[in-house]
This record gives C-alpha cells, sequence and structure tokens, in this order.
C-alpha cells in the first residue's frame, strides 16, 4: 500500500526538509540507511533513518545533528514501521 506523508521539523535536514513529501510503501523488509515512517508510541508519526537493527529491536535517527538521538527514540518493534521511503519530492523553498 502506498501513503504520501509530509515532513515535519527539520530533524532529516538535509536530507529532507519541512514540508517535503515522501512517497512510502509498507516494508517487506527494511536495512539500516533506509528512510522509514515510524508510529512511535511517546512521539507520534516520526521520519527517520533506520541506524542499526539489534535483533528485534529497530534504531532510528534523524539525519540533521541536532535530532532526537536513537537513544531517546529508543527501539522501535518492526510492526511499528508503518512505511520505507521510496521517493522524495520536495518542496520551493
Amino acid at each position: 500500500m502506498f501513503r504520501i506523508v509530509k515532513v515535519s521539523g527539520d530533524s532529516m535536514s538535509p536530507t529532507l526538509d519541512d514540508g517535503d513529501y515522501i512517497l512510502t510503501i509498507k516494508p517487506r523488509s527494511v536495512r539500516p540507511g533506509f528512510i522509514c515512517v515510524v508510529n512511535h508510541s511517546d512521539l507520534g508519526r516520526i521520519v527517520k533513518r533506520l541506524e542499526r537493527i539489534e535483533g528485534e529491536r529497530y534504531y532510528f535517527a534523524g539525519d540533521n545533528p541536532s535530532s532526537t538521538p536513537s537513544a531517546v527514540i529508543g527501539p522501535i518493534k518492526k510492526e511499528r514501521i508503518i512505511g520505507r521511503m521510496i521517493f522524495h519530492i520536495a518542496t520551493p523553498q
């Protein structure tokens, strides 16, 4: 299933900017480096890059050095990954 998601905030800058759109697909599998949309239990829907996988735990972080670090985001279960970016639609700045 395809989904269009609007990026909010600068945590993925310079890769994705606030107001950009991404086209996502429900992932069958993911690997480090993929940009994903996650339904986080405390932070809500977030767009982050998969940093690493440790067993059944997935760790995400933003591309912006001032983004919330993966230690604060915490481990994510695979079921909470709702989309993997397949296309980026930049908005004029």
